[in-house]
């Protein structure tokens, strides 16, 4: 099956907003290519039931709803069925047509996915979910893709075709044409880049303060939201936000529009990431900014990320996250070493291999192999 002329249904766990992950992408890329995409958000409380559907972009339109009942989640699947079935009866008639693809990010949403009577239902886990969601969708998925090899492990009972996909990255991280933008207070100075929620669960804060708080002639640059966003609303790390705000070598950028995030990332000498990887594999085997960073050529100090475990000359992990604070420490020191054209090169080359064309190419030849 070509992805092409298809009405298409994603089912999203972060709602549309300025910020994109790897749903918003698929999203847009496959309307690129000529599809009519619906993008479902999560359901919103104290909101009128009516379904409303929104215009963003050529192709692609933004569904926002109701549920009438709360916690449907706990119904046996026999009586959940027979809800998911009303209310995707209620979207369909909405969008006054039939859907061809239902592809879903979100286990935690319409589990019975054939409810929309699609042709082919693709579930996609790109995280780690509640195993009772994730048993649920995958009985009634066609084909389920994954982005590691830690989460495809997840689905090993189901008799039904499984495939490894990269995450991918949009193509304006790729372009020379990106506008450089002049927040860099102290240029002479080696400056580190963060992107990502300040709120996520697994950041590992005392690891990170440790080495923020070691070199202090480094700036570090935190770019994502510290507030409520389209991506999360949850408050888990606000004290560690209250001391970055205090130090003087770390800087909140906040929230950026993802079309303008290439012009950030290019000022910087080096990227950071800092989860808990060591203890949460399966979570941080393969987070989906990796690529973006990739695609400057700059360096990445990072916890352990398993997608990554053969390609130390890519990515700089510490097995443990104990040992991040050396290792970073190892890196600015000889910077140019490992920053050097080739390793550049290498990086970005992988980067131009998994954009979403190329992801949509290959997820076209799995539809066309095996469904």
């Amino acid at each position: 099956m070509k992805l092409r002329n298809k009405v298409i249904l994603i089912i999203s766990p972060e709602r549309w907003g300025n910020l994109y992950v790897s749903k918003h992408h698929y999203a847009l890329a496959l309307a690129k290519k000529g599809n009519k995409v619906f993008f479902l958000n999560p359901p919103r409380l104290f909101k009128s039931v009516s379904i409303d559907i929104q215009d963003v972009e050529k192709n692609l339109m933004i569904i926002d709803y109701r549920l009438i009942i709360r916690g449907s989640n706990r119904l046996p699947m026999i009586l959940r069925k027979r809800f998911h079935k009303n209310l995707a009866n209620r979207i369909m008639q909405s969008i006054n047509g039939s859907i061809d693809i239902t592809w879903s990010f979100d286990p935690s949403s319409f589990q019975y996915m054939r409810a929309f009577g699609s042709q082919i239902n693709i579930f996609h886990p790109v995280d780690v979910h509640r195993s009772r969601f994730e048993k649920a969708i995958a009985n009634y998925a066609d084909l389920i893709l994954a982005t590691s090899d830690r989460i495809l492990e997840r689905y090993k009972s189901f008799d039904k075709p499984k495939f490894k996909i990269n995450h991918g990255i949009a193509d304006y991280f790729l372009s020379s044409k990106c506008n450089h933008n002049n927040f860099i207070k102290h240029p002479n100075r080696i400056n580190v880049g963060y992107v990502g929620n300040l709120h996520y669960q697994y950041l590992d804060t005392a690891i990170l303060e440790q080495i923020i708080t070691h070199n202090p002639d480094v700036d570090f640059y935190f770019i994502g939201p510290y507030e409520k966003s389209n991506i999360g609303d949850k408050r888990f790390n606000s004290t560690f936000i209250e001391l970055l705000t205090n130090l003087t070598n770390t800087h909140l950028v906040g929230e950026v529009a993802s079309k303008d995030l290439p012009g950030y990332l290019r000022e910087f000498n080096l990227f950071l990431m800092c989860y808990t990887g060591d203890r949460n594999i399966a979570e941080m085997a393969n987070p989906h900014k990796i690529l973006e960073f990739l695609s400057t050529g700059r360096v990445v100090v990072s916890h352990y990320i398993d997608e990554y475990r053969n390609q130390d000359h890519i990515i700089c992990m510490g097995r443990r996250n104990c040992d991040l604070p050396e290792l970073f420490s190892d890196v600015i020191n000889k910077l140019d070493y490992y920053n050097d054209k080739n390793k550049s090169k290498e990086r970005i080359s992988l980067a131009r291999n998994n954009t979403y064309d190329r992801q949509l190419n290959r997820i076209e030849s799995i539809l066309e192999n095996n469904l």
